[in-house]
């Protein structure tokens, strides 16, 4: 059985990914690796699933990691999202990928999936532009951006000097259970059951496009049976949400909270639109099956039976 080995697998995505797979009777073994901070999630505890603490960054471990597992195919989703210490993201998000880029070529991995992100393209201007398709240039406007196109960049570079065979995902805003209460979804319900306060930038006015969880996974497990080689797919659901909207929505299944949002200090250069067009992924047979508005009350409800997970 192929081994798949994945990192950041105390994240929201990837946490949730490891334990579809499993559950999903995926055809491999599966091995994992992450750092653990005040962020994480609880591991996924399976007899098919090892996990290693790690920090990517470490080239030592790394090494090390790679060398007793083997791995046939990695899915690259470390990253750090939290942009307040810049250091620290640009040497996981660059240094760090660079470092798995280099344990996939000396170990000689089939395949990288590296898991990017729609912030790489910046941002469209208008409620009406067309939105964006792998083709068009990446266009970053904030750090996060920046250090996910620099990822991209160097994961092209190793295919055009060594030969490594990857896949590059972007992905789009995403809500499901298990996601940190920093995020705009899971802040919500926190504050809405809490009765506090929920600061929004620009009144909530910034338009972004809200994929389930669930079909965010099912799009990086098509991508990894049946992507072809060397292509970059956008994963994105199409349906568009201010986040006014999103908080009002919750705020309507939580019957509670309508008074809570208000607008805060808008932060610098916000970004106005995100769309991307995910005509791409659907060749291969990938579709969402998440309506936001059917589903927002599930991930309610999820959280409301484990407000454990907020605190």
């Amino acid at each position: 059985m192929p081994k798949l080995l994945i990192t950041g697998t105390a994240g929201f995505c990837m946490n949730n990914l490891v334990r579809r797979a499993i559950n999903d009777k995926q055809p491999y073994s599966f091995v994992s690796i992450d750092r653990i901070n005040s962020d994480s999630n609880v591991i996924y505890s399976n007899k098919n699933h090892i996990f290693h603490i790690a920090d990517i960054t470490d080239a030592h471990i790394m090494d090390k990691i790679f060398q007793f597992e083997a791995p046939d195919v990695v899915i690259h989703g470390a990253d750090e999202s939290n942009m307040s210490n810049t250091s620290s993201a640009i040497s996981s998000n660059v240094l760090g990928t660079q470092i798995i880029i280099d344990n996939c070529l000396k170990y000689k991995v089939k395949k990288l999936i590296f898991i990017s992100t729609d912030k790489v393209y910046g941002q469209l201007l208008t409620e009406t532009a067309a939105p964006w398709k792998e083709t068009d240039p990446t266009n970053p406007r904030n750090l996060y951006g920046a250090s996910k196109t620099a990822g991209e960049l160097l994961v092209k570079t190793a295919y055009q000097e060594h030969g490594l065979i990857y896949n590059i995902v972007r992905l789009s805003n995403m809500y499901g259970p298990r996601q940190s209460p920093h995020r705009l979804v899971a802040k919500a319900i926190k504050n809405i059951l809490e009765n506090q306060k929920l600061p929004l930038y620009g009144s909530g006015l910034n338009m972004r496009e809200w994929t389930h969880l669930f079909d965010a996974c099912t799009a990086i497990l098509t991508v990894l049976n049946k992507g072809l080689p060397n292509e970059t797919y956008n994963i994105s659901s199409n349906q568009e949400y201010t986040n006014i909207e999103v908080v009002q929505e919750i705020c309507n299944v939580l019957e509670s909270g309508h008074g809570l949002a208000e607008e805060t200090e808008i932060r610098i250069n916000p970004d106005f639109r995100r769309s991307m067009d995910s005509s791409k992924i659907k060749e291969l047979g990938w579709k969402p099956s998440y309506k936001f508005k059917e589903s927002i009350a599930d991930v309610c409800n999820w959280y409301k039976m484990n407000q454990w997970f907020l605190k």
